[in-house]
């Protein structure tokens, strides 16, 4: 009887093995699968961050900037959050005011000029100074860009409000020119993709400078950091 017992345990151990293997080789191939995931997140990430840091600033303007001391300063782009998707809208919007300088006063500015006016910086730039509070904001009858906006710094938003006055936004194109005739004077709504469409014209976006697509990469990277602390948790 005893060697009974011995010979069905090894059985059960024989008839076991597969189903083991089968289950280590189930882990071994998650485990290749996350740590490739792993490194093509990092990968991304690092393409990104060397790209960003290539063409967070004007190649024209980078010379000027230091000249006068500012080469170390973070432009507008990088304060800014908004709802996924609407990245090219905004930058459409905002154009060279995306990458503005913040300084104290805006008085400061009519330094960098001459006694003749001269010395501007070679390529488009802004300045901006923050309010010391929000303020009301307007509504409208169409969705506002705005109001894809992220932020909890109330001076930023309100400067933001305030750049942002009568831009809509719509889901389409077609939409957009179905809700043309809700707009006043001045107004344009903006869709994903960044086209634009006034009472009396359409718009097309496109990334046409080096420093195009700046807000989008850096949500991106926020985004895969993000992903890489989760993906290294599992």
């Amino acid at each position: 009887k005893y060697i009974d017992v011995v010979k069905m345990g090894r059985t059960e151990l024989q008839d076991a093995v597969p189903l083991l293997d089968d289950e280590r080789r189930t882990r071994q191939q998650t485990v290749n699968a996350e740590s490739a995931r792993l490194a093509e997140l990092s990968a991304r990430m690092e393409a990104l961050k060397a790209l960003q840091e290539k063409l967070k600033t004007s190649s024209k303007l980078q010379p000027w900037l230091e000249r006068q001391g500012l080469e170390g300063m973070a432009g507008l782009w990088s304060r800014i959050h908004i709802e996924q998707g609407w990245e090219d809208a905004l930058e459409a919007a905002l154009r060279e005011r995306l990458g503005a300088l913040e300084v104290s006063r805006l008085d400061m500015v009519r330094g960098f000029l001459d006694s003749s006016g001269g010395g501007a910086p070679p390529a488009k730039l802004a300045f901006y100074s923050l309010p010391t509070a929000g303020t009301p904001e307007p509504q409208g009858s169409l969705p506002r860009l705005a109001d894809k906006l992220q932020l909890n710094d109330a001076g930023l938003r309100a400067l933001l409000v305030d750049w942002l006055q009568g831009c809509y936004t719509a889901q389409s194109l077609e939409d957009a020119l179905a809700s043309r005739e809700k707009l006043q004077a001045g107004e344009t709504i903006f869709v994903r993709t960044g086209h634009a469409v006034t009472c009396y014209s359409v718009g097309f976006h496109a990334q046409d400078s080096e420093q195009a697509g700046l807000l989008a990469r850096a949500q991106e990277i926020e985004n895969l950091d993000k992903q890489l602390k989760a993906q290294a948790l599992i």
